[in-house]
């Protein structure tokens, strides 16, 4: 079974890379993603759900591990829309090679770990043991646009297209 079909399966959707791009400006520089010998660099990507943000907050106050945990899962399918968007197919991704987790965590909030793992069970159940990155979870305290977690994501891919990135300008007005 393709990812797209356990996608379908799951009742889950990948947001649209250009549509979302239009409608949420993050006032900074930098690309979708970056091509280097079969490995796919991609952005940090945040939850997103309906084309808004989804679940923003600090982990440990106004979320408990289980939202972070569906921010996180919701983060990761972001990042398969930047990967449709750059490769046109999900599974032309052979492996995950790192997922870094960076959670916007309460003083003394530990659990970044538990939080991460819902990008990283989401890559597993829709890519089997290609899915399993190295990774990292950190705490932080703020991100970008109130997000509750953001995910960042390199993948070893499989063929030689990949499209041009979209770029993030940021222009002071």
């Amino acid at each position: 079974m393709g990812v797209e079909e356990n996608l379908r399966r799951l009742g889950l959707t990948v947001p649209n890379l250009e549509e979302l791009w239009r409608v949420n400006p993050s006032g900074a520089h930098y690309i979708s993603h970056f091509p280097v010998k079969g490995l796919l660099y991609l952005c940090g990507t945040t939850p997103v759900r309906d084309g808004r943000g989804y679940l923003p907050g600090v982990v440990g106050k106004d979320l408990d591990i289980g939202q972070g945990y569906e921010a996180a899962r919701h983060a990761a399918l972001t990042t398969l829309g930047v990967i449709k968007y750059a490769l046109g197919d999900l599974d032309r991704v052979d492996q995950f090679v790192h997922l870094l987790g960076f959670v916007n965590s309460a003083p003394g909030f530990n659990d970044q770990p538990r939080v991460i793992n819902g990008a990283a069970d989401l890559l597993v159940e829709l890519y089997g043991a290609r899915g399993k990155p190295t990774r990292a979870a950190i705490g932080c305290q703020g991100l970008g646009g109130g997000a509750s977690v953001e995910v960042i994501a390199t993948v070893l891919f499989k063929g030689d297209e990949v499209r041009p990135p979209l770029a993030r300008d940021y222009s002071a007005t």
